[in-house]
């Protein structure tokens, strides 16, 4: 690759993003003529994915590159690797997102095990080989570079006309009034959130050794873009030790924890239930940039069978927990969210870390000044949502759910044989309807009240944030300054 060629191209020119655009395409020869039919099979094999309608909807596809995913944190780096070593870090993990995405896609599509592995062997070879191959043109990196940025969650059709700003009053007046509601809430003694009689208190059943836990993340091997690497093992182990204790008042029994699972529907086609004899939460390992740091984040996925569900809707509800940990892997910071990305919250745990100060434009909802346990439970109120968090209770004797990989959402058998995705290719839960004013709606986020992918998530109704962004931590905290040695 002509690595300097090509930054240097990159850095002196900036095309407008949004113009129709397609790659240079070069004849596979010599060397690369095996590669000669890899982009018609990956065409041909895509239309059979969008034909049986089990594109993946988590990571972004590059327009021209279907060899390629990204998502916003790869985004975050693209004025950023400057060396040969970061430019291949880049293109390989977006390599990797879309090879992982494809496997799920297969397993969807009905392939079985030996058809999925002959189709993994040949794209892996493919994107590998098409990428040494295309990006030794420094046009087609400046095209990736100005494309691969996933689009925002936001309709910009509906702000375009008009409806924004003549609602923009409403909305502000409406998420004020609600956070103020939010604030009593958790002002509220821990007796009267949890009501009379013992509480329903959840912890996660362990699995893994601790001791598989680095003691610090930069010991744990970072890539060349500081992304740490460690077996399944010990993310599971990480995942373990911060998952969240849950308590739940005594009227929110009915709203039970369970796991997503495909029913049959009695037309021959199959609907979504949450199966309460399972109690599961799902996590996934994600990653924030705080100043000059890369810093773990976990995400837990709990999903409900709630019994207010109008008729023909799913009656699933869901709600989002996530730890930041630091280097040392302490946690530094919570956030929470609806699975529709209503009721952000963000707690603060350590004094060492300041609170962003209020600026213009949307600004992090802390529901509670002070600081919160490094060990809490959280409250759940009879709709779900997180109203308290509070130190561990050990007088209430726990019931135990088990951690499941995210992932295993992406393929949830059906009744009848085969395995469909959760989610659908906009990342949403289909038919899910949670309590949201419609007329939300005028704030760009389409269909409030639904639930969605986390990295799919709007998480604001004034202006635009997103769960995902890469500098979503710094939305609420002010990063540290690194601490400068000075001599005697």
């Amino acid at each position: 690759m002509r690595i300097r060629i090509l930054l240097l191209s990159l850095a002196a020119t900036s095309l407008v993003v949004g113009c129709a655009r397609s790659p240079t395409l070069a004849e596979p020869s010599g060397f690369f003529v095996a590669l000669k039919n890899c982009r018609a099979r990956y065409a041909e094999i895509d239309a059979k994915i969008d034909a049986a309608g089990v594109r993946d909807g988590v990571f972004y596809r590059v327009p021209g590159f279907p060899y390629l995913r990204s998502d916003r944190m790869l985004a975050s780096f693209r004025d950023e690797v400057a060396s040969v070593d970061e430019v291949g870090a880049w293109l390989r993990r977006m390599r990797e997102f879309d090879q992982e995405a494809r496997e799920f896609e297969f397993e969807n599509l009905g392939l079985n095990d030996q058809e999925r592995a002959i189709l993994r062997g040949e794209f892996l070879n493919c994107g590998r080989g098409l990428a040494a191959l295309e990006f030794d043109n420094p046009d087609n990196f400046k095209l990736v570079h100005d494309t691969m940025v996933p689009p925002d969650a936001y309709s910009a059709g509906t702000r375009a006309l008009g409806l924004y700003p003549l609602t923009l009053p409403l909305l502000r007046a409406s998420v004020r009034d609600h956070e103020a509601a939010v604030r009593r809430d958790f002002a509220k003694p821990r007796a009267e959130l949890l009501g009379a009689g013992a509480p329903l208190r959840w912890q996660v059943q362990p699995v893994e050794d601790v001791a598989l836990i680095p003691t610090k993340v930069s010991d744990a091997y970072p890539d060349e873009l500081g992304f740490p690497g460690l077996v399944d093992s010990a993310w599971r182990a990480i995942a373990e030790v911060n998952a969240p204790e849950l308590l739940m008042a005594q009227g929110a029994r009915e709203r039970q924890l369970g796991t997503p699972i495909w029913i049959a529907d009695g037309h021959g086609g199959s609907r979504l239930d949450i199966d309460t004899t399972r109690p599961q939460v799902h996590y996934q390992i994600g990653f924030t940039r705080f100043g000059a740091e890369r810093l773990i984040q976990v995400n837990y996925f709990l999903l409900f069978r709630t019994p207010d569900a109008l008729p023909g809707e799913v009656p699933v509800d869901g709600l989002i927990w996530r730890v930041t940990l630091d280097n040392e892997l302490r946690p530094i910071a919570y956030d929470t969210a609806r699975a529709s990305g209503r009721e952000h919250f963000w707690f603060a745990i350590r004094s060492e870390v300041p609170r962003r100060q209020p600026a213009d434009g949307p600004t992090a909802f802390f529901p509670l000044d002070g600081l919160v346990p490094a060990e809490p439970s959280l409250i759940l109120d009879r709709s779900g949502g997180v109203r308290g968090v509070t130190a561990a209770d050990t007088s209430v004797t726990a019931q135990r759910y088990q951690l499941a990989r995210y992932e295993d959402l992406y393929r949830l058998p059906l009744p009848g044989g085969g395995t469909r995705n959760l989610f659908d290719r906009a990342g949403q839960i289909a038919g899910t309807r949670t309590p949201a004013p419609e007329w939300y709606a005028a704030s760009g986020v389409p269909q409030p009240g639904t639930l969605r992918h986390f990295m799919r998530l709007p998480v604001s109704y004034l202006g635009e944030q997103h769960f995902d962004d890469a500098y979503v931590l710094e939305q609420a905290f002010a990063p540290l300054l690194p601490t400068v040695a000075t001599g005697p």
